[in-house]
């Protein structure tokens, strides 16, 4: 998703000059960088970008080395940094990655949060001062994309037939919680067809998830990268997506089908995911085997409308994210006037 190039759009019409750090060296790259750059803020999104995190040995100490790198860096510019993930999806190395976290989350002079919930999760977990973590959310992705088209072109272009369709979209991790989605699909056998697209992170776990489906006829999976214009379809042909993250800290897929107006069902574990609720375009499950079957039928009985999504994506629209980040900018320069 371009959530950087996005922000970075947003921010230029405000006035900002926005340079995304090019050319990286295995060695110290944030620090070597900035040496030669010539700006204020070093806004860090995804700090596990910038060390390897395979999990051989020269790999680790690569990832050890990282706060000495962060820590030079911001000798040449004020740190802040985006909370998209509490830790790496990917947890190699897991205990050298949540001290870089902890490390870049406390090192930065504002944080920002894209809820309430991820903003005191935050907080507790590393000891931040509340006033320095700024909840901003997530922008609207959907501003990336053509408008939706009716389901049934949407369909037609897919080569998919009629009937109810559930989604499941995005890199096919495990993670995402797909096997426990498959099993149940495959017990309770609802007269829905279940769609799982998306690029795999692995060949082997596509494999995997293909050998769990089976011969399943209301499963199907599509696994290729989405383009913007085919997850476009598949949001238009889709009556629900459903999101089982066994853990996540926000989520673009989500905010991507709230701006859609696709219903989304998912998880009430997932407290750090903000969607204006309580609406009708979300639906909550505590646990697949008790109450997954009736919000998946209150989800579908809901009917997709990108008009009625207007509001949702008016409050996160890139204008109001890149004020909300500027004043974010101002404080880390100028701490002394920082307010929550």
């Amino acid at each position: 998703m371009p959530y950087q190039m996005l922000l970075a759009d947003a921010l230029e019409r405000r006035g900002a000059k926005v340079r995304f750090l090019q050319g990286y060296k295995r060695v110290l790259p944030l620090s070597r960088l900035l040496r030669t750059q010539d700006c204020d803020i070093l806004h860090l999104h995804w700090p596990e970008a910038y060390y390897p995190r395979r999990g051989d040995a020269l790999d680790l100490f690569r990832t050890a080395r990282f706060p000495f790198d962060l820590d030079r860096a911001t000798q040449h510019a004020a740190l802040v940094t985006t909370a998209h993930n509490f830790h790496a999806h990917d947890r190699v190395g897991e205990i050298l990655i949540g001290r870089n976290v902890r490390y870049a989350n406390r090192k930065s002079r504002i944080v920002f949060a894209h809820s309430v919930g991820a903003k005191q999760k935050l907080v507790q977990a590393f000891g931040l001062d509340p006033s320095l973590v700024r909840v901003v959310p997530h922008g609207d992705l959907s501003v990336a994309m053509a408008h939706p088209v009716s389901q049934t072109e949407a369909r037609h272009q897919l080569g998919l037939g009629d009937g109810k369709l559930a989604l499941m979209f995005g890199t096919v991790q495990p993670y995402k919680g797909l096997e426990d989605v498959i099993a149940w699909w495959q017990e309770a056998r609802p007269p829905i067809k279940l769609a799982i697209v998306g690029k795999p992170g692995t060949d082997e776990y596509a494999s995997h998830i293909s050998r769990t489906i089976g011969d399943t006829s209301q499963i199907l999976s599509r696994f290729e990268f989405l383009t913007n214009d085919a997850l476009g379809l598949w949001l238009s042909a889709a009556d629900v997506v459903i999101s089982n993250y066994r853990q996540i800290f926000t989520s673009g897929a989500a905010s991507l089908t709230r701006s859609y107006g696709v219903p989304l069902l998912l998880p009430r574990r997932l407290d750090t995911v903000e969607l204006d609720e309580p609406t009708p375009y979300v639906r909550r499950f505590t646990d697949l085997a008790t109450d997954f079957r009736f919000q998946l039928d209150a989800a579908l009985s809901v009917p997709p409308s990108f008009a009625a999504a207007a509001s949702w994506r008016q409050a996160c629209n890139w204008d109001r994210i890149a004020d909300l980040t500027m004043e974010g900018y101002r404080c880390a320069l100028d701490q002394k006037k920082c307010a929550a």
